[in-house]
């Protein structure tokens, strides 16, 4: 990696326009909607945790009625000693403060606020992965975008030469050296190189909008060269990697659901208390009652049972989930390195066909020059040297994309 260093570092321009690559990755993460829309995921995650943890401590009802009777009813139950007169109406209202709270659930509601809390982790830890996921693609269109537009220079640079070219064949053909279907083949490559060019810039278009997107904005403006080169790391150790954490934390959710629905194999046992006054006959009574009540489910027919049995699939299911991400961030580490190494080599083997080509470029311009060559040798060797140059710059590019592929699959934002 040390001695391409230096063969990257001169093929990068050094001129500064404006939007660098870090700078576009910190707008995008503050700004784009999937990382909007997972932040807010955060905070409903925090609001259920605090909702779950406050359901324990019950509520508080305030309760009323106004009921109209066939006949006359006393206005609270009868109780010893009765005395006489007993207050009755037809028309009783009550108002009061009711209170209500489940004492013991077969720790339910515990499990319901050890998910939420899990559910706030993963919504935190998908966050991270998506925020790698977006720094990866606005890296890997940034250099899509700077290498086209290298790639263009070139192009550009090309049809220079070629017009230099033209020129000398124009005066050629006045003097009788040239033909002039020298000129015609002059033109017509003139003219390929132009629809690959325009190729180029709309390419160069679509791909800014996709970063503009990705941004959050409408417009980028210029974008700098890459100055500062990735560095490889060597670590390979994936035991950490956010995509298993996230699968384990998925494995632990299932396992908290499967000790809820336990829960339905112990009673349920609440609290209950209310306190008001009923009024009726122009006179009002106090009432007040604490109780206690129960429910235990006996039988429901294997109900209970097929819920459970479905969940611990869902254990099942999520452990397989864990092996299954390992070995898919393996497959993607493996590409990674190969990608890296892939990019080493053709810049390797492109800088030597670089330098071949460009030795037979001046040997057919030579033999042109003196008559021993043709214009479509010529042609050739220029078309071949700038294929060699093209695939310098993109094989260029793609190393350093390698590089922030690896990254990602790392789980890597910076």
């Amino acid at each position: 990696m040390k001695k391409l260093l230096p063969v990257i570092a001169v093929l990068l321009p050094i001129t500064a326009y404006g939007l660098t690559m870090e700078e576009a990755v910190n707008i995008a993460i503050k700004n784009n909607p999937d990382i909007l829309i997972t932040q807010t995921k955060i905070r409903s995650a925090e609001m259920n945790i605090k909702s779950k943890k406050r359901g324990k401590f019950g509520k508080f009802l305030l309760k009323g009625s106004y009921t109209r009777y066939n006949i006359p009813r006393t206005l609270t139950p009868i109780v010893p000693p009765i005395l006489s007169p007993v207050p009755s109406d037809r028309n009783i209202g009550n108002l009061g403060i009711a209170y209500t709270v489940n004492i013991f659930s077969g720790f339910s509601k515990t499990e319901d606020v050890k998910i939420a809390g899990l559910e706030k982790r993963l919504a935190e830890d998908f966050l991270q992965l998506s925020k790698a996921q977006i720094a990866y693609n606005v890296r890997s269109i940034y250099l899509k975008i700077l290498s086209l537009k290298e790639n263009r220079r070139a192009l550009s640079s090309y049809i220079n030469a070629l017009n230099t070219l033209k020129k000398e064949i124009q005066i050629g053909i006045k003097t009788g050296k040239r033909p002039e279907i020298d000129l015609l083949k002059v033109e017509a490559e003139i003219a390929k190189i132009n629809t690959e060019i325009e190729t180029i810039n709309g390419n160069i278009k679509i791909l800014r909008s996709a970063l503009a997107f990705l941004m959050g904005k409408k417009d980028i403006g210029e974008l700098e060269p890459i100055n500062n080169k990735p560095k490889e790391t060597t670590d390979t150790d994936l035991t950490k990697n956010i995509r298993v954490k996230i699968a384990r934390l998925q494995m632990e959710k299932s396992k908290k659901f499967v000790k809820k629905l336990m829960s339905s194999y112990f009673p349920s046992i609440n609290l209950d208390a209310y306190y008001g006054r009923n009024y009726g006959a122009g006179e009002s009574a106090k009432l007040w009652q604490v109780g206690i009540s129960f429910n235990w489910l006996l039988f429901d027919f294997g109900s209970r049972e097929a819920k459970l049995e479905m969940a611990k699939e869902g254990v099942l299911s999520s452990k397989i989930g864990i092996e299954k991400e390992k070995l898919s961030l393996q497959k993607s580490l493996t590409e990674a390195l190969a990608k890296i190494e892939t990019a080493k080599e053709k810049i390797k083997g492109t800088e030597k066909e670089l330098e071949l080509a460009r030795k037979v470029k001046e040997i057919e311009k030579v033999r042109y020059e003196t008559g021993a060559g043709t214009i479509y040798d010529l042609l050739n060797a220029e078309a071949r040297f700038e294929s060699a140059k093209s695939q310098l710059i993109t094989a260029k590019y793609d190393l350093l994309d390698a590089i922030y592929y690896l990254k990602f699959v790392k789980g890597e934002v910076k």
